[in-house]
């Protein structure tokens, strides 16, 4: 229905000569940028994600990591880094999701785990992310949840993430929701490993 609806709002605009404008974006608050030359940190800050909440189609890039061909509980990036990654911190910033990659349903599986506001082991803290992005938890705005976005200008999902977000964030005003947007370009960092080993972090 939502879909036929918008096709009629597109079609009367082009008989009126009124232009549409693009999905709806959810304007972050703070932004910040992952340093290239931290692939290795990236790499070990995504492992800690639980293999159990990546849908089958999501695990591009991805490995479960065995030990005697047994799986260890960790996932961790393979040969080609993916974004989006997305975590969700509660009102005290401890994370209660955190998954890559997008589907139809990430919206319903982002209310599921804020109702449930369940801590998890399965996630970067963010002071773990802080050297390498520069965003400082205690520089964030108070609020009831905050989502962390990883994006990159090409990634495709990553739009489709943003747009979600963005109707996410309006179907739940009561909700104090702060969008923290963090460049991860991951095709750049791969390039940077080969030239540079070294991860100059401030704290």
């Amino acid at each position: 229905m939502r879909k036929v609806v918008g096709i009629l709002i597109v079609t009367m605009a082009a008989m009126l000569g009124v232009s549409v404008p693009a999905s709806a974006k959810s304007q972050p608050a703070v932004s910040g940028a992952w340093q290239f030359s931290c692939l290795s940190a990236y790499q070990d800050i995504v492992s800690t994600m639980n293999p159990a909440w990546i849908p089958d189609q999501l695990k591009n890039g991805f490995e479960v990591i065995k030990v005697s061909g047994v799986a260890t509980g960790e996932v961790r990036l393979g040969g080609s880094p993916t974004v989006p990654w997305l975590t969700i911190y509660n009102k005290d910033l401890k994370p209660i999701y955190h998954a890559v990659g997008f589907n139809s349903r990430s919206d319903e599986l982002w209310k599921l785990v804020i109702d449930q506001n369940k801590p998890t082991n399965f996630a970067p803290k963010l002071y773990e992310i802080q050297p390498y992005t520069g965003v400082k938890a205690i520089a964030l705005p108070e609020a009831d949840f905050t989502f962390v976005e990883y994006f990159a200008d090409w990634c495709t999902n990553c739009k489709l993430v943003q747009g979600a977000m963005a109707d996410f964030i309006a179907a739940h005003p009561k909700l104090k929701i702060t969008h923290v947007q963090i460049e991860a370009d991951t095709a750049k960092m791969q390039k940077k490993k080969y030239t540079s080993q070294t991860c100059p972090v401030t704290t």
